[in-house]
């Protein structure tokens, strides 16, 4: 009885051996077959993910939309902790984005193109690990001049005092783009590199002539400029605008349509650009992809979160990419609802 016994415990301590070793083997080929092979990106939904999402000025139309977003998604899918910050602007989106500080960020078509190509600002440092996850509306800049300054065109503004954007942010290239159409020595004028809400309190108290704000239509940094400060939008002309678009092929013409803005009782003609949201390469396929598909299926419910948000098209999501990679996770949404081919 007693050999029985012994036989019966030997048999029964190797059946859990073998159990053991089953499990363990099974627990790894899971945590393999989540892998996709892609170039970018990486394999597998993660447990939790955090997301810095560099956005803008805190007058501008990315830094709200960065906290509307952020807040959408972390409501909206549990693994994500997204929180946005503060930024100069795009140029410095793409950098925090090539340096692993930001995995999302918004930036315009022209400032994307050179960061990915390290042109112009990024001559040197080339931004190559960014993807482009949705475009979403245009950028347009906004030339507002005080009234009273003498300053009834663009052409004027020679000599004059502008608060053209942070330094070697998007709005200043655009600021400088702006005179380079109209023969306007930029380094001749007067500059004040401030915020949208210090350039208002400038124009308010007569200290500087013209400001340049790179935004979405409506703005709330246009909007107090042109009821409390005096301001007006100046109008491009057509060959100023023609001679953009040429020059920088990203380039689109944009009317602000009349009464966009309090005080501006007409159309006004100007440029704009596609604002895009972009990640890293290294984000995980599996989230870029739940960004994507939460963003363009919570439309509706975004709606009401502020005025650009109208604008937003899915049809138009990938229109201007300018040869930037699409990220592959998002990439994989647009086939499925048939965006891309």
């Amino acid at each position: 009885m007693k050999k029985l016994l012994t036989i019966f415990m030997i048999a029964l301590m190797a059946f859990a051996l073998i159990g053991c070793s089953s499990n363990s083997t099974s627990g790894g080929g899971n945590s393999d077959a989540g892998s996709s092979g892609s170039d970018s990106g990486s394999s597998g939904k993660p447990d939790n993910y955090s997301i810095m999402f560099a956005t803008g000025t805190t007058t501008g139309t990315y830094y709200p939309l960065g906290a509307i977003f952020s807040d959408y998604w972390n409501k909206k899918l549990d693994y994500v902790q997204a929180s946005s910050q503060a930024t100069n602007g795009s140029v410095q989106n793409l950098i925090f984005i090539k340096q692993g500080e930001a995995q999302v960020a918004l930036t315009p078509t022209g400032t994307l193109y050179e960061g990915y190509n390290g042109e112009a600002s990024f001559d040197g440092n080339k931004v190559e690990n960014v993807r482009i996850l949705a475009g979403l509306y245009p950028n347009v800049n906004h030339l507002v001049a005080r009234k009273g300054a003498g300053i009834e065109s663009i052409a004027d503004v020679a000599g004059k005092k502008i608060v053209p954007g942070a330094t070697g942010s998007a709005t200043e290239i655009e600021t400088q783009r702006a005179m380079e159409a109209y023969d306007v020595d930029y380094e001749g004028l007067g500059k004040d590199f401030v915020g949208f809400t210090e350039a208002t309190d400038l124009m308010r108290n007569k200290q500087t002539d013209v400001a340049m704000v790179m935004a979405g239509v409506p703005t709330s940094a246009v909007t107090e400029m042109l009821s409390t400060a005096n301001g007006m939008l100046l109008p491009y002309t057509p060959e100023a605008v023609d001679y953009l678009k040429e020059k920088y092929p990203w380039t689109m013409e944009y009317t602000i349509e009349a009464n966009s803005y309090e005080n501006q009782p007409e159309d006004v003609l100007s440029v704009a650009q596609n604002n895009f949201l972009v990640g890293s390469a290294d984000m995980p396929d599996e989230v870029a992809y739940d960004l994507v598909k939460t963003l363009w299926e919570g439309l509706e419910e975004l709606k009401g979160s502020h005025a650009v948000i109208e604008q937003f098209d899915i049809e138009k999501a990938l229109e201007g990419t300018s040869g930037i990679p699409i990220h592959p996770g998002a990439e994989k949404y647009y086939k499925e609802k048939g965006i891309l081919k």
